[in-house]
């Protein structure tokens, strides 16, 4: 049995919105401590990991663990129907997810239930082990960055040193970059020593949308190693995305 409330539908809108960029079908634990999901896309290069707390719901109620396979595209479209003001409950019943939207009226969905081929996941203990600089950065100021990028080329360089970030793309005849110091925008955590690496814009322009659920990203990475953004609102939400760096070009 599981049976929820979400008075704030946004916080998982915004979630299943930026998560469905990214993969279109997949599988959720339904725990003591909230809804949770840990599954990567079918390349491998994005794993994401996102927990919806029981803190974020005025009413959960969960006897046992539960698997729920869902296609997220479709789950997207009952989200986006949800009126201002709106409340949200949940509940499963004979391998279907009943939703119902409470505002001015009363209107009920549901979605089958379905099984889900999972790709392997990599170990995400092993990876943050790996990480050996963080820092947090203003959202929208990093998304800019991004959207410039994008004018250039498919990839960004990122690069930390202990007093600066930057972001940097190329083309044979063109180039953008951001530059960032210590103050407002960024905070740097760890950086003892520089590190350089090059990702997917097309990844983390997806990745990104997710800045509508907080206005500061963390994001912790290595030379030449995944890139870890996480978003985050206290006591209520995580989101994370795990991303593989691209191979630089000979």
């Amino acid at each position: 049995m599981f049976e929820a409330k979400l008075d704030d539908v946004s916080l998982l809108r915004e979630s299943i919105a930026t998560i469905s960029e990214i993969i279109d079908e997949t599988e959720f634990r339904i725990k003591r401590e909230g809804i949770e999901l840990v599954a990567s896309d079918r390349a491998v290069v994005a794993v994401v990991d996102f927990l919806l707390s029981r803190n974020a719901f005025s009413e959960y109620n969960h006897d046992q663990d539960i698997k729920v396979g869902l296609n997220l595209l479709n789950f997207l479209q009952i989200l986006r129907r949800a009126q201002p003001g709106d409340v949200m409950r949940l509940r499963l019943e004979e391998n279907k997810l009943h939703v119902t939207l409470e505002g001015e009226s009363t209107r009920r969905f549901t979605l089958p239930l379905i099984s889900v081929s999972k790709e392997e996941t990599p170990d995400l203990a092993k990876l943050e082990a790996g990480f050996s600089s963080s820092f947090v950065v203003n959202s929208e100021v990093l998304n800019s960055g991004i959207d410039d990028a994008e004018l250039v080329t498919d990839s960004i360089v990122f690069t930390l040193r202990k007093d600066n970030f930057s972001m940097k793309a190329e083309s044979d005849s063109s180039s953008a970059q951001l530059e960032l110091s210590p103050g407002t925008v960024l905070k740097i955590v760890a950086a003892d020593q520089p590190v350089r690496a090059r990702y997917s814009l097309d990844y983390l322009k997806k990745i990104f949308k997710a800045r509508k659920l907080s206005e500061q990203a963390k994001i912790a990475l290595a030379t030449d190693y995944p890139m870890k953004v996480q978003f985050e609102v206290p006591n209520k939400m995580r989101l994370a995305f795990v991303l593989a760096p691209r191979v630089e070009e000979v």
